[in-house]
Order: structure tokens, then C-alpha cells, then sequence
């Protein structure tokens, strides 16, 4: 009987853990990155009271419970979406790392990090998070950077330039986002331009004065009237002259008294006009002027520009003008170009003249490629699968010309950017963009096996196993999950769980007081009947 006492107090100490576990977990309900614990018990021993070979059965009973371990449980909470860029959640397995100064590094699912006043990016409790960095080198300033970035900015850093992502091959270190960075200008050497030249006809009313020479008239005998022929060709003045043009003559004497009259124009380029009366007009002081009006095809012009970084830095702009040829060949199209580059005030600081091809189907045959000023430009580029994307040539009515220039301008930091492969960046103001860190993250073999340290923080174990990278069937290091910037990981708790609990842990630790008060009151009958 007296059994019965220590196994009700057992009860009501193994109860109270248990209701210290889902406690804290409640009171942790809103805490970004934690992880609730359940609590296991266990059965501390049984008495034999008649061994198995006596019994058909064994005659056990139990000496009471106590607590086994409270055991993590590691699911993911809920994704809540901030304001602040350098906030991480991790959709999936894996820690980020954060070393505590000569404690070592520590492991996390709290992912709200920021900057310290040295620029280390830290947690919340000012641990150091761990990661892949881009080298940093000190920076000398231009006097226009000076400008950009106010007074009292003297030095800076620059970092070094990739297109390729980092590596978490590298040297795992703390990280440093420097509040001023550098990037020094890039010379433009190449210069890709796209699109279409439009080579659809273009035709407009024209009105072209007449050569003198081609023409002649004649007074009649009594001077009253006017006869005027001649015959108009293909000239610089009138390139193009057809059946059906009108030709306008104005006549005009020496008072400034003028009479205008027509004729049309023949389809071997003649005209006639015969007896035209003079009337007011004074023959003796008369002149005759000959224009040709009518339509006729005018060259198409475009433009392109881009804008090229010179040698020292200096920003200047490539302009490029397509002329098409009057008249064309059948069985190709030709543009005449100009390109110039000129600096910030339009003076010109180099040029280049070229004819630019095409054949029957629109693309380039003659003319692909020049250079102007030691920059390159290409028109008859090619995609990454080999096929033509470089200007064409068609009739189709489109002007589509684009242009892409290598190169930038100096630059200075805007500000930092996270993508959702764990890596930071750097953008500028001249709109580049490097990355400068890459976030590591940590497996275990046994994640429960971790210790919490409090502050959202755990430490491997033995039990834990070593913190490790996870790598693919080739050996490269890989994260096993996403890396989600602007989130945080809230805590996994269920409230609705932890409530259910509360009431279940309570009603067993009344049950095992009531254990406790029933023995006492049997002993007492027990004791009475002796008397």
C-alpha cells in the first residue's frame, strides 16, 4: 500500500515537467524560428512479486514514472513576410551558422539579421552569421563618387567583380557588408545592336525646281503670248520624274507682276505648254521658272544610340544612323551608316562612315561589323543556340533597333539585395550588381539530438552528430533547401495542441494527488479496524 504514496508523488513530478514543457512552449508561441518539445516519460521499475515459472503469468507491479526527455519537434513553422531584406527563412532542412565571439558557432532557424555598427552581418543578439565572402580590397574615390556620396566619405570598398554565383567551396567566415562600397568604370569594347530596319517604300508629295537648261519657250511674233517646252531627266534636283507629274510654271516680269500656269509631264519626261496669253504681263523684262511637283520615294531613315564609357571614364553617347540607299539593287537592300560618339556637351570625339548590305532575305551580307572610337560594334550577332538575331532588313513596317554596350560607369553602392539562393548583393548606382556573400547552411544527422541554448540558438551534441555541408552525386557542395529572403520562420507551436496538453497534463496530475489521498484513506480504515 505504502507503494501506492511514491507512485502518486511520481505522478505529480513527472505531470509538473510535463506541464513545464508545454508551458514554455505556449509562452514561446510567437518567437521567430523556435521549435516546440514534447515531453516523454518512462516507467521507472517493476517488483516481481512471483517469478514466471510459478505463475502462468508474472506478477509485476510498477514503482511510478518520471521523465524521459522532452524531444524537438523540428517541422516547420509558418512563412511572415517584412521589410527588412537581410531577413531569411529556410523552406526546408538546415541551420544558419552564428558565432558567439571564442564561443564558436552556434546554430539557428532565426533568420533576423541586420548590420552592427561595424557592418558585420549580425543576429538579433549581435552573433556573427557565417557564410561565403567576395573579396573586399580598399578603394580610392573618384572626386564624382566624393560627390555622390556627400562630405566626409573619403575611402570605400570595392569588391571583386563575377557574373558567376559564390562558391561554398570557399573559406566559411563571418560577414561584412560595407556601408560604402566602390566600383571602379568599365571601358566599353563591344556594342551589339538588334532590330529591324524598316525598308518599306516611303513615298511623298515633292516639288523640285527645274534645271533652266532643260527647257526652252518662245515669244510669238506680236509678243502677247508664251510657248514653253523641254524635256526633264533624272537629276540631283529631280531624281525621280514620272508619266502624270505636274510641272508648274511662274512668270514673272520685271514690276514683280507674275502669272503661274501647268503642264504634265509625258512619259518620256517632255512637257508642252503653247499660246499661253501674257496679258499684263511685260514681255520685255520677263522670266520663266520651272517646277516639277509630283511623288516620289524618299530615303528611310533610322537611328540607334547607346551609351559607352570612354577610357577614363567618362560617359559618352554612340549614335548610329541608317540611310537607306536611293534607288536599290533587286536583290539586296543598302543602308548607308554614320556613327559618331559624342561626349556629354555633343562634341564629337570620333566617327566612322560604311554601307551596310542586305540580301534577299533581310540579313546582312556586307557590312556586319565596325569600329568607332576603339569600340567594336557588331550587327550581325548570333544567340547562344547559333541562330541570326542581328539587324535585318525588311518591309514589314516595324523599327525595332535596340542596342546593348558593355561596360559602366563608376559606381557606388545603393543598396543590398537577397535572392533565394542565399546569396547578398551589392547593386549600384550605374546598375550592376555583384554578389558579396552567400549564406551557409548546416545539416545534422540527428537534428533532435541538438541542445538548445536559449536565444533561439542549438549546439551539436554527440548525439546531434557533426555540423556538416550536404553535397550531390558530383561532390558539389549543396543547400538541400531554399534560402527565402524578406521572411522569417515563426514558431512551430500549435496552440490548439498545447492547450489539449495542458488540460491532459493537468487532469493526470489531479488524478495522481487523488492516488495519493486514496492510499491515505485506506490506511486509515486499515488502522481503524484494529480497534
Amino acid at each position: 500500500m505504502v507503494r501506492s504514496f511514491y507512485n502518486g508523488v511520481s505522478g505529480i513530478k513527472t505531470q509538473s515537467f510535463g506541464m513545464d514543457v508545454w508551458a514554455n512552449n505556449i509562452s514561446n508561441i510567437n518567437n521567430v524560428g523556435f521549435k516546440s518539445s514534447t515531453p516523454e516519460y518512462k516507467s521507472i521499475f517493476y517488483q516481481s512479486l512471483a517469478l514466471g515459472s510459478m505463475s502462468p503469468v508474472p506478477e509485476e507491479v510498477g514503482l511510478g514514472a518520471t521523465k524521459q526527455t522532452t524531444a524537438l519537434d523540428m517541422s516547420m513553422g509558418s512563412f511572415q513576410n517584412t521589410d527588412n531584406n537581410l531577413d531569411f527563412a529556410i523552406e526546408g532542412k538546415g541551420f544558419f551558422g552564428v558565432r558567439d565571439g571564442d564561443a564558436g558557432v552556434f546554430y539557428t532557424r532565426a533568420g533576423a539579421f541586420s548590420k552592427d555598427v561595424n557592418d558585420m552581418l549580425v543576429d538579433t543578439h549581435g552573433r556573427y552569421v557565417q557564410g561565403v565572402m567576395n573579396t573586399l580590397t580598399q578603394a580610392s574615390l573618384s572626386e564624382e563618387a566624393k560627390a555622390r556620396l556627400g562630405q566626409g566619405v573619403s575611402e570605400a570598398y570595392s569588391v571583386a567583380e563575377t557574373d558567376e554565383p559564390l562558391s561554398l567551396e570557399g573559406t566559411i567566415s563571418d560577414i561584412k557588408l560595407p556601408q560604402y562600397l566602390y566600383q571602379n568604370a568599365k571601358p566599353t569594347t563591344q556594342v551589339k545592336v538588334i532590330g529591324n530596319l524598316d525598308a518599306s517604300r516611303q513615298i511623298e508629295p515633292v516639288s523640285s525646281v527645274i534645271d533652266p537648261a532643260a527647257y526652252t519657250y518662245e515669244l510669238s511674233d506680236d509678243k502677247s503670248t508664251i510657248s514653253i517646252k523641254g524635256t526633264v531627266v533624272p537629276s540631283p534636283t529631280t531624281p525621280n520624274p514620272k508619266k502624270g507629274d505636274n510641272v508648274s510654271v511662274v512668270l514673272k516680269d520685271g514690276s514683280g507682276k507674275e502669272s503661274q500656269t501647268t503642264a504634265v509631264l509625258g512619259a518620256d519626261g517632255s512637257f508642252e505648254i503653247n499660246g499661253y496669253a501674257l496679258d499684263w504681263l511685260d514681255p520685255e523684262s520677263l522670266s520663266v521658272e520651272a517646277s516639277l511637283f509630283g511623288e516620289q520615294e524618299i530615303a528611310n531613315v533610322q537611328k540607334v544610340s547607346a551609351t559607352v564609357v570612354g577610357t577614363d571614364g567618362s560617359i559618352n553617347t554612340l549614335t548610329m544612323k541608317f540611310t537607306k540607299a536611293l534607288p536599290q539593287e533587286k536583290d539586296s537592300t543598302t543602308w548607308h551608316l554614320n556613327a559618331t560618339i559624342t561626349d556629354k556637351n555633343g562634341v564629337e570625339l570620333a566617327s566612322n562612315e560604311s554601307d551596310v548590305v542586305f540580301d534577299g532575305h533581310g540579313i546582312i551580307a556586307e557590312g556586319g561589323s565596325f569600329s568607332v572610337g576603339g569600340v567594336s560594334v557588331n550587327l550581325n550577332s548570333t544567340s547562344n543556340d547559333g541562330s541570326y538575331n542581328g539587324i535585318t532588313s525588311a518591309a514589314n513596317g516595324e523599327k525595332t533597333l535596340s542596342s546593348k554596350a558593355d561596360g559602366f560607369r563608376d559606381g557606388t553602392l545603393e543598396r543590398y539585395y537577397a535572392n533565394d539562393t542565399g546569396t547578398i548583393y551589392a547593386m549600384f548606382d550605374n546598375g550592376t550588381m555583384i554578389p558579396m556573400a552567400r549564406l551557409a547552411l548546416y545539416h545534422f544527422q540527428n537534428e533532435q539530438g541538438l541542445m538548445k541554448m536559449g536565444a533561439n540558438i542549438y549546439t551539436q551534441t554527440p548525439n546531434s552528430g557533426q555540423a556538416e555541408f550536404w553535397r550531390d552525386s558530383s561532390g558539389e557542395i549543396i543547400y538541400g533547401a531554399t534560402i527565402a529572403s524578406n521572411k522569417l520562420e515563426m514558431s512551430n507551436v500549435s496552440l490548439a495542441t498545447a492547450l489539449t496538453e495542458v488540460i491532459a497534463t493537468q487532469k493526470a496530475y489531479t488524478a495522481s494527488s487523488k492516488s495519493i489521498t486514496t492510499s491515505d484513506e485506506i490506511l486509515q480504515t486499515t488502522i481503524q479496524m484494529k480497534r
